[in-house]
């Protein structure tokens, strides 16, 4: 039996001097926030990185340097949590792209954009969907659970939200489509098979198109009773606000949930990254964007029938082709920056 390598046709430069992609991401990044060299993010990161995020983009290097020392000021103890996983994929001879999870704690020591320091402790989740080429990485799209920070730390999440909305008009069009308006308006045609860290190999398109033919039939055309069809019957999610779904019922209960708060909602599949080793199994890696209106029970304020994109990263882990667990985020700040904005728009 041959045994697939999956660093056969990827050129070592692409991860140097790192032993394969995983170790690349988990060495630079304690390097960089628990050993604080800071200043090393340039040896990892292109001078003009294009960081996707729920808020917008960012196009260069120093933006995240900036970024990075507040933080750090902010949390001293946080470092860069503890990496829970890494799913990464070849993209390229000389590329991958990289979906690190992570689990964030720290503690609110100085000022921060959320105000003066509160001494409180927090727990969050991220996901960090990199491409890398060349031994830096080029594009990055980010995904976090800031609310669970917001609520450790006792700071009012509608007020942040609302300063936000006044600060800057949040919209979600970071990851707007250039052929927004052509045959496949508002979604990619294959996501499969070409995503926005670019085409994927062939070796697990079943599994691909599983995740995809998920999105579609549960959340899309709302069969809630096919989720038994794609889930172990032992599905844990861990989600937003630390919340955790055990079991297909509640499995389900939690994605009616989610689309009851925005009735007209579809999921639009942007990224897969399929990992498989021996020690860890098969994960996959799904970015996604959920279109809908905020129409339906009012989770987040009075309904404003506005239209919402919310930016979205999801890590599911398999067993026998089936989901057992799945990790799912998206900023719910963001989410409430759109709210609260047209909600003032219209006042």
């Amino acid at each position: 039996m041959t045994v697939f390598d999956p660093l056969a046709d990827l050129d070592p430069s692409a991860y140097a001097p790192f032993r394969d992609p995983r170790d690349y991401i988990l060495s630079w990044t304690d390097q960089i926030w628990i050993e604080k060299g800071l200043g090393r993010l340039g040896e990892h990161y292109a001078d003009d990185i294009k960081v996707h995020t729920a808020y917008g983009e960012t196009y260069d290097f120093g933006h995240v340097l900036m970024n990075s020392v507040q933080k750090m000021s902010a949390f001293p103890n946080g470092g860069g949590g503890s990496g829970e996983d890494v799913v990464w994929e070849q993209r390229g001879r000389g590329g991958f792209i990289s979906s690190h999870r992570v689990l964030k704690t720290g503690t609110h020591l100085g000022y921060w954009n959320y105000g003066p320091p509160t001494g409180r402790n927090w727990v969050s989740r991220t996901i960090a969907h990199c491409l890398v080429q060349d031994g830096k990485v080029v594009e990055e799209w980010l995904v976090r659970d800031e609310y669970a920070v917001l609520q450790s730390l006792g700071i009012d999440p509608e007020q942040v939200a609302a300063d936000m909305a006044s600060a800057s008009p949040v919209t979600g069009e970071t990851m707007a489509i250039a052929d927004d308006a052509g045959p496949f308006a508002g979604r990619y045609p294959d996501p499969a098979r070409v995503g926005v860290s670019g085409a994927r190999p062939e070796r697990f398109d079943d599994l691909c198109n599983m995740i995809v033919a998920m999105y579609d039939e549960v959340w899309n055309r709302r069969r809630f009773d096919r989720v038994p069809a794609y889930c172990d019957p032992k599905v844990v999610c861990h989600t937003v606000r630390l919340h955790r779904a055990q079991a297909i019922d509640a499995y389900q209960q939690q994605i009616i949930d989610l689309l009851a708060v925005f009735p007209d909602g579809r999921i639009e599949v942007r990224d897969l990254v399929v990992c498989d080793s021996p020690e860890l199994g098969t994960r996959i890696a799904a970015i996604w964007v959920l279109h809908g209106t905020y129409s339906g029970v009012p989770l987040y304020g009075p309904p404003t029938r506005t239209p919402v994109k919310v930016l979205g990263a999801t890590h599911f882990e398999m067993r026998d082709g089936r989901i057992l667990r799945e990790w799912r985020l998206f900023d719910e700040i963001a989410v409430m920056a759109q709210i609260i904005g047209a909600r003032g728009a219209s006042a």
